[in-house]
């Protein structure tokens, strides 16, 4: 049997983020022992993969619908057409961020120019 603690050893998710998760039923209901919640190895699965969808950017409220349908399976097509919107929504933050970048630097040199003729740029 696997209990929490060996869960969030075997996952790499602390204890409370692996209590968080179930909370949001992001977790299929847990076996028990007693008042022990137990963990399967797909249990320990789904809590990696939503670790790294994290990672990637995704929030919890987005891995619900996919991560558990009405007969426990992962969604996995969905996971894919879910991770594809997701790289271009990066791309388009990419895009905004490297916009954002240049005005800076044409902000920096305009100080720069002001500066080197006038110390107060008045």
């Amino acid at each position: 049997m696997i209990f929490i603690g060996q869960a969030s050893t075997l996952s790499n998710a602390s204890v409370k983020a692996i209590r968080h998760y179930e909370s949001l039923g992001l977790l299929p209901d847990l076996g028990r022992a007693g008042s022990y919640r137990v963990f399967t190895e797909r249990d320990i699965n789904i809590i990696k993969l939503i670790k790294q969808a994290q990672e990637v950017g995704f929030k919890l409220a987005e891995l619900k619908s996919v991560l558990l349908s009405k007969e426990a399976s992962i969604a996995w097509g969905e996971i894919e057409n879910m991770m594809r919107l997701k790289e271009v929504q990066i791309a388009k933050e990419i895009s905004i961020l490297n916009e954002k970048q240049v005005r800076l630097r044409q902000y920096a040199t305009v100080i720069r120019d002001c500066l080197s003729k006038d110390p107060n740029c008045s």
